[in-house]
């Protein structure tokens, strides 16, 4: 599925979604060193602006995740599960959330412009398991539901969930929420026999497996409604990553 991802970045149907022109020779002149998206507000074209800059948005997340993911993957091969749990932290916990807010909330490219002390990640838990629901709403593998993704990744009352069990890779000590204590004797992750090793395997890619599904198919429908995309290309691609699926198997 991160090839997938890497098609968002790298092929030529969704080459919109990381380039943009802009025929500016009816408007005023760009002022030196005015960056574009600046310009575009100078001159009122906020809704050309918001567009654009929601591509951007979405297009930079997306490269960071990939990133991240990939090197999850590594490390977990490596056996280095402390290391593959801390790096899938980010594109879940963090970066799915900033997609999120960019694309099915109203105010949040207001508050990404003008906000100094914005924070792009921070959303309290009623307001986040709301985008949650829309984003499932969008996807085809109806069953993925909205309380499987709020679980594995954001519930901090459930030991297992992305939070928590990544909480307990990054700090040798976890004392603050009683599902993911450290306990007597023990410091996180760090002395991990290869029992321990080969439960955080089936953990890692059974979780992430779902994860990735989701990631993809949310930002399927969203890349396709930012790029007005033609009706037959969803369908298609969704046609040929069932035959990737049926070569593995």
């Amino acid at each position: 599925m991160t090839n997938e991802i890497e098609k968002f970045i790298i092929d030529e149907a969704y080459i919109d979604l990381k380039t943009q022109s802009i025929n500016i020779s009816e408007k005023p002149a760009i002022i030196e060193n005015e960056h574009i998206l600046d310009y575009l507000l100078r001159v009122g074209e906020k809704e050309l602006h918001d567009k654009y800059l929601t591509k951007h948005i979405i297009h930079g997340t997306l490269i960071d995740s990939l990133y991240f993911i990939k090197e999850a993957l590594s490390a977990s091969s490596k056996q280095r599960l402390t290391v593959a749990f801390s790096l899938i932290r980010k594109p879940f916990v963090y970066n799915l959330v900033v997609i999120l807010r960019t694309f099915f909330t109203s105010d949040f490219l207001e508050d990404f412009n003008n906000k100094d002390n914005f924070d792009a990640t921070r959303l309290d838990k009623e307001d986040l398991k709301e985008l949650i629901e829309l984003s499932t709403s969008t996807l085809l593998t109806k069953s993925i539901t909205k309380d499987d993704i709020y679980n594995f990744i954001f519930n901090q009352d459930i030991p297992d969930s992305l939070i928590n069990i990544s909480n307990k890779a990054l700090h040798p000590s976890t004392t603050r929420n009683r599902n993911n204590l450290t306990g007597i004797q023990n410091i996180n992750f760090i002395f991990s026999l290869p029992s321990d090793i080969e439960a955080q395997w089936v953990y890692f890619y059974s979780r992430l497996k779902v994860l990735l599904i989701y990631h993809v198919e949310l930002c399927d429908f969203i890349i396709a409604h930012l790029l007005n995309l033609d009706d037959t290309f969803y369908p298609k691609r969704l046609k040929d990553r069932m035959e990737i699926y049926k070569n593995i198997s």
